[in-house]
């Protein structure tokens, strides 16, 4: 009988952390901790919660001393940050956390600041003559903004530094309207590509592609330009070729989620965005057969991890399910599809997170007070009152 493995998740306040815990959630032996900078988060009711503790982040200093306390006490194994700026932060201070625990293979600092930086991998892809969109920094004030707009082709695109999921990015197809908008702003500009999105999500060592999956969006978000609802998975030599190539020269270790877009124009794969994070579809990879979380984790406890064939199947996230049912009704009656290929199975067996998660998008409105006691329930339950 396996000893329990303790996993220390440090951010469950972030976006993603409910897709990972969902794909460790059928392991047996392990155990998931988490500490979140929120009372309250999606992750705290989850039924496969063992552990959940706030605190209010304050100075790194005391940061690190609540991890070493958090391990020490509760026999962490592995440590698992899950958002970029967790991530960064156990790039910079990894020799200042508790060696009883381990942590998930990590990049280094230069590669991983590339990696994020829009403006700095757009120069680190042309230094390396890998296929990237044109792209650079607009400023309105400068003289050379007129010569350096000449060099685009329109229409163009605009996108905020900061925002994820596809949020402030516009499209201008107008040279008039897009100097409207700059007046007196610093943007981020690229070139506009006609073509498709395509994805690769990645594990890494040392610059070398361990596993991977390949997966193409067929339903849209809630823009263009938004996570897709709805994923097909599939091989293709051109894309892992480039992405190879990219995670080769960055040295890459850990996980990775690579945004491309197919240029039709070019026939070839432009490498667009990295997130060096975990992602949306993470699930949607486990159930293609690549388990992301559960294979970082082997490697951190000194496992040899190789490729893990993937298969070839549609996945709808819940949101995806939801529209797709608003627009097909008999997708109802495919209860197979259901419980195999969509996010469904695991709100089914776990509903309070997303319960939860509705219950923040819709506000604090008092006929959600019925709501508020099946969740206080759940806590009551949680520390041993009920």
């Amino acid at each position: 009988m396996n000893s329990d493995c303790n996993i220390l998740i440090p951010d469950g306040s972030s976006t993603w952390a409910m897709s990972v815990v969902n794909c460790l959630s059928h392991i047996n032996n392990y155990k998931l901790f988490i500490l979140s900078d929120k009372q309250r988060t999606a992750t705290k009711f989850s039924r496969y919660t063992s552990y959940y503790r706030y605190y209010k982040r304050t100075t790194d200093e005391a940061w690190i001393q609540i991890l070493n306390t958090e391990i020490e006490a509760n026999k962490i194994s592995v440590i698992v940050p899950i958002a970029e700026e967790e991530i960064r932060f156990f790039i910079k201070y990894a020799d200042k956390i508790s060696t009883s625990a381990k942590l998930i293979p990590l990049p280094k600092a230069n590669s991983f600041e590339t990696a994020i930086d829009k403006l700095k991998l757009s120069e680190f892809l042309k230094q390396q003559q890998l296929p990237h969109p044109k792209s650079g920094f607009f400023d309105s004030t400068q003289s050379s903004f007129e010569e350096q707009l000449q060099a685009f082709e329109l229409p163009i695109l605009v996108k905020p530094l900061h925002d994820k999921g596809g949020d402030g990015i516009l499209k201008f197809a107008s040279e008039k309207k897009f100097k409207r908008y700059l007046r007196h702003k610093t943007l981020f500009v690229q070139e506009y590509i006609s073509g498709y999105d395509i994805d690769c999500s990645v594990l890494c060592l040392n610059g070398e592609v361990l596993t991977y999956t390949i997966q193409k969006g067929n339903l849209l978000g809630h823009s263009p330009y938004a996570p897709q609802l709805g994923l097909e998975f599939l091989q293709n030599e051109a894309v892992i070729n480039v992405v190879k190539q990219l995670m080769a020269k960055l040295n890459w270790s850990g996980i990775a989620h690579i945004d491309l877009r197919y240029d039709q124009q070019a026939n070839n794969y432009k490498v667009i965005e990295i997130n060096a994070r975990f992602w949306g579809s993470v699930e949607a990879s486990k159930v293609a057969g690549t388990n992301f979380p559960q294979l970082v984790i082997e490697m951190a406890l000194g496992k040899s991890v190789s490729y893990q064939p993937y298969a070839h199947i549609k996945y709808l996230r819940f949101k995806g399910f939801l529209k797709s049912v608003k627009r097909q009704p008999s997708l109802l009656m495919n209860i197979n599809f259901i419980l195999n290929f969509t996010e469904a199975k695991s709100v089914l067996k776990d509903p309070l997170p997303t319960m939860y998660k509705f219950r923040e998008w819709l506000g604090r409105a008092s006929y959600f007070k019925a709501f508020n006691i099946i969740l206080m329930s759940q806590e009551l339950f949680n520390i041993g009152f009920v």
